[in-house]
Order: C-alpha cells, then sequence, then structure tokens
C-alpha cells in the first residue's frame, strides 16, 4: 500500500468549495433549499474559511434569466462576507448553441453574476467568452467552456489559450497544483468517464497530460463521491464533483440498467447532493474532503492529493478484495403485492461484505436450466456516507414465479468488478 501524504491542517493557505449540477429552476423545488445548504455545509466545513467557490457547470436548468438571478441571490445571501464564484458553463443546460446564441449567453452570465466575481481574473476578454484563468492566493484555477454539445468539444483558440497559460505557469510556478474545471469528465479518466461523447471529453487530454501538477474537476454525471473510482491519477488528477441536485448512475454493467432506474435516475436519487470542500496547505498538498450535504456528513476519509501522481492510480483495482457473504448468509422468498396490486415474490436476502463497500448484486433464477430472470440491483452506497450504515438486508420485487423448483443465485460486485461466490438457493414453489 502507497502511503498517502501528510497534509499540514495548521498551514492552509487555500480553501474553496467545488460542486457542480444545482440545476437552480426558479420553481416550487428542492433545487434552491440543496443550494442553499451545500454552500452552508462547505462554509462551516472550512476551517480557515472559503477562499473561492468552483461551480463546474449547470448552475441552471434551462437558460432562464430567472434563474441565474436566484442562483446569484442564494449565493450572496449565503455567501457574506464575500466569497468570489469561479464556473465553467455546462454544455446542456447553461449555453444556447450557435456562434450569436452562444457569445450572448456566456456574456449573460457574466452581466448578471457581476463584476466582482471576476476581480481575481487575469483575462476579461476570455471571461467574457466563459473560458476563466482566476488567481485566487497565488493559486491558478482555469476554467472552459465547450462549443458543442455531442461530441463535447473545445474551440481551437480556447485550446491555444490554455496550453499558454499552463505553459507558462508551469514555467514560473512548478512547485504549484493547477486547477482545471470543465463540466464533461476528461475521458477515461473517472467515475463515469467513459460513458461516450455526449457526457465526457477527449478534446483537452493532449494539452492536460503535459502537466503533471494539473488537477481536474468534471460535473455533468451526477455519479455520487462514494464510488472511490470518483478520483483517478494518471498523466494528471482528476476528480468528479457529484451534484447538487441529484444523483444518476451508468445503464448497469451490461447496459441494461439497474432495476427501479428511471432513465440514467435510480430510486432514491433526488434523495442526495453532494460536492467536495478541498483544502491547499503550504506544501502544496491537498485534502479533498466527499461532503454529503443531504445528510450533512462527511463521505468516508478524505483524499490526499501530494506532489506524485501514485496514489490514486487504475491499479487500486488489482489490492481490492472480492466482496464476500456470511456463511450464515440466507435468501428467502415473500408473496406479496407490487406497486400495482399485482402478485409478486420478493427476494430478501442479507447484504454481503466488502472491504470497501459493494456497488450492485447480480441476481438471477432459472427453472429447468432456464435462466428466466437476470436483473442488476445497484446497492444503497451512494445514500450512506458511512459504509458501515448500508443496509444489512436487502429486498426486492422479482415477479410472480413459476410453479416447481426455481433456483435464485445473488452475486456481489463492487466498484471495481470483483464478483463475490454466489449466495444460492433452490425454492419449490
Amino acid at each position: 500500500m502507497r502511503k498517502t501524504p501528510d497534509f499540514d491542517e495548521k498551514n492552509i493557505i487555500f480553501s474553496f468549495g467545488a460542486i457542480s449540477d444545482v440545476h437552480i429552476t426558479g420553481g416550487d423545488d428542492d433545487s434552491e433549499e440543496k443550494f442553499r445548504r451545500a454552500l452552508k455545509q462547505l462554509k462551516a466545513g472550512a476551517s480557515h474559511g472559503l477562499d473561492a467557490m468552483l461551480v463546474v457547470g449547470d448552475l441552471i436548468n434551462s437558460r432562464e434569466e430567472k434563474q441565474l438571478v436566484k442562483f446569484k441571490d442564494i449565493y450572496e445571501d449565503e455567501m457574506k462576507p464575500f466569497v468570489p464564484i469561479v464556473y465553467c458553463l455546462g454544455n446542456w443546460h447553461d449555453l444556447f448553441w450557435g456562434d450569436e446564441n452562444q457569445l450572448a449567453a456566456e456574456k449573460f452570465f457574466f452581466d448578471c453574476l457581476g463584476e466582482k466575481h471576476f476581480s481575481f481574473d487575469t483575462d476579461i476578454d476570455a471571461a467574457m467568452r466563459g473560458n476563466r484563468h482566476a488567481v485566487i492566493c497565488g493559486q491558478h484555477i482555469i476554467a472552459l467552456t465547450p462549443i458543442s454539445i455531442s461530441p463535447i468539444r473545445y474551440g481551437d483558440d480556447a485550446k491555444k489559450w490554455l496550453s499558454d497559460i499552463l505553459e507558462k505557469i508551469s514555467a514560473e510556478e512548478p512547485e504549484k497544483h493547477i486547477f482545471v474545471i470543465t463540466h464533461p469528465m476528461i475521458h477515461n479518466t473517472c467515475y463515469g468517464s467513459l460513458l461516450g461523447d455526449e457526457w465526457d471529453t477527449a478534446d483537452l487530454t493532449p494539452i492536460l497530460s503535459e502537466y503533471p501538477q494539473v488537477v481536474t474537476f468534471g460535473g455533468h454525471l451526477h455519479y455520487p463521491l462514494n464510488d472511490e473510482r470518483s478520483i483517478m491519477q494518471k498523466s494528471f488528477t482528476a476528480l468528479g464533483c457529484g451534484s447538487v441536485r441529484y444523483m444518476a448512475i451508468e445503464h448497469g454493467p451490461d447496459g441494461n440498467g439497474y432495476m427501479y432506474e428511471r432513465g440514467h435516475v435510480v430510486q432514491y436519487g433526488y434523495r442526495f447532493s453532494q460536492g467536495l470542500l478541498c483544502e491547499v496547505d503550504a506544501l502544496q498538498n491537498i485534502r479533498v474532503t466527499r461532503m454529503d450535504f443531504y445528510t450533512d456528513k462527511k463521505i468516508k476519509t478524505p483524499w490526499i492529493i501530494g506532489n506524485t501522481l501514485d496514489t490514486y492510480r487504475e491499479d487500486r483495482k488489482g489490492r481490492s478484495k472480492a466482496p464476500y457473504f456470511e456463511k450464515t448468509a440466507d435468501i428467502s422468498l415473500e408473496k406479496g403485492k407490487d406497486e400495482r396490486g399485482c402478485d409478486t415474490y420478493f427476494l430478501c436476502f442479507d447484504a454481503a461484505n466488502d472491504d470497501d463497500m459493494v456497488h450492485h448484486y447480480k441476481i438471477t433464477a432459472a427453472a429447468d436450466g432456464e435462466r428466466f430472470i437476470n436483473k442488476t440491483m445497484i446497492s444503497d452506497f451512494f445514500r450512506h456516507a458511512d459504509t458501515a450504515e448500508m443496509t444489512k438486508n436487502c429486498r426486492i420485487d422479482l415477479c410472480d414465479l413459476p410453479k416447481g423448483d426455481v433456483k435464485i443465485s445473488v452475486i456481489a460486485v463492487n466498484s471495481w468488478d470483483k464478483e463475490s461466490d454466489p449466495l444460492e438457493k433452490v425454492f419449490s414453489l
């Protein structure tokens, strides 16, 4: 096991929140309250106060002026004394498309939020185009806005601008991390970044890969930060930001979706709100605290990013152990009624154990050697900041089973795709 760098909490020089997908609607829903809760908890969690707030796209839900005005009013009401926002724009919910429309949208955000939020920017012209380079407490933050929805691309001028800035900072301050925010994930980095070119982008990878001190923050996916794949170090460090508004997830390991999933949003996906509190010490170590705003708890233990790229690499998969069921674990069936009042069987089974957490369960049922049920159920890991609080007894609606002998099998799978031995039982119905 590689040693995690030591973080000097007595010498914190820069603190900031990193959130995404706020989706203020301006309507009668939970978007405003969730935003307020996130800001309050980030302020309370920063022992030395917040120096900046990074908002990684989808500040609002549908490109309406009243939504951005509400976003600004909530932010400035909660963030007293003043804390500057560094934002990038989301390719679906923040922007209008077409050259003139996009320029107008980018300027709209600039004008509405007001010049004080750009007082730390080094290039106001770029900021009015949605691309920002701010220097706060001596730390560099770069934000980039895309020019297309799918595939998600960035303009040639913006990419040259990014390359020039990174080269200059690297030459003048090689010891410092550089924070880069993009609404889409950088392709093939952290959890969710292989979902497709409308969700992640490879357009910036050749530039970013030249600078190991870069730390990227991505949103768009709404994936839960409880999953350790939400940080990944390859040629630079990449982080997901979760989502303030609601949680989404991949369509199951086989692409057919998890049980109780609607689109990408699972059952209880709106009982969710997450983000990051980041603190930098005098030696440029970064402590990243995952925040569960919905339950007002800190998720697991902080990630500590040092000056090397060997702590949170893909080889963590090789060190992960497979989940397992206790020898006393059992399966049972309960006959009852489903949500529509139809006859059904509920499958009940004891949860599996893991050295981190069980991500999902594969459930099959077979009769006469023929498999007729093949389902995947996501666990409740995203609802609990502490994995010890995950449910110990799982219960799902299977359907009305046929008469005769039915063999049911449950396999637990962790985040790194390690599988347990099956928990099996034959029922005579």
